[in-house]
């Protein structure tokens, strides 16, 4: 489906995506998790923060931030969270994410970090 300004809007059944502009709201109508999904070469839209929960792979990506401190959300092991948005077995590849962070457990954080600086 695509609206007025020539932009392809995601179905959430979708189990692949290519060269689009997709937005995360637009994938979590029913659900705050994302299952089984590929993205590639697409632009990739929140505003979200994205909880790594199993199996995401981010590839060749670009971040959107101003750096791994704006990015990065530490989340203490002893304490729940609401309100983000879970990947499982999830790629990324060749992506530019915009408006979105990441949710890692404080214990990674810095391996993150040199992970996003190696990139």
């Amino acid at each position: 489906m695509c609206n007025g300004a020539g932009v392809v809007t995601p179905h959430p059944g979708t189990r692949e995506y290519r060269n689009q502009l997709v937005r995360i709201a637009d994938l979590t109508v029913l659900e705050d998790v994302i299952r089984d999904v590929r993205f590639e070469s697409c632009v990739i839209v929140g505003p979200a923060v994205l909880g790594l929960i199993d199996d995401v792979t981010l590839s060749g990506c670009r971040f959107n931030a101003p750096g791994p401190d704006a990015l990065l959300w530490p989340v203490s092991a002893s304490r729940g969270s609401v309100g983000a948005v879970g990947l499982v077995n999830v790629e990324f590849r060749n992506c530019e994410l915009q408006r979105i962070g990441i949710a890692v457990p404080e214990e990674q954080i810095e391996q993150f970090r040199d992970d996003l600086g190696s990139a």
